[in-house]
């Protein structure tokens, strides 16, 4: 897992901010926004936006970290990460968000 990426997306960082996620409230509260939890990705170098196929990838192996998991028992019960970008003038920002109920 720790070489583990997906279109760029390093799986083991993205698994140990879930779990900073699930072990720390004051870390939660910062990560809230809108009645959802964002976590900032590393950005594309290119200005291509990803492919829904890819998108859906992403998606089940974010959903598949053990740090998810340890997220979704021990605070929010019912959540699914959904994967979005946007272009900006430098290349593609990317974020995480999580509906929090």
């Amino acid at each position: 897992m720790f070489w583990k990426k997906i279109d760029g997306i390093n799986l083991w960082k993205v698994n140990r901010v879930f779990n900073k996620l699930a072990l720390s409230r004051t870390y939660l509260e910062k990560c809230l926004s809108n009645g959802r939890v964002v976590i900032e990705l590393a950005p594309k170098k290119t200005r291509e936006l990803t492919m829904h196929a890819t998108k859906c990838e992403i998606e089940e192996k974010v959903q598949a970290t053990e740090g998810f998991e340890v997220l979704r028992l021990s605070l929010l019960e019912d959540c699914k990460p959904e994967y979005k970008e946007k272009v900006t003038m430098s290349g593609v920002s990317r974020w995480l968000e999580i509906s929090v109920k």
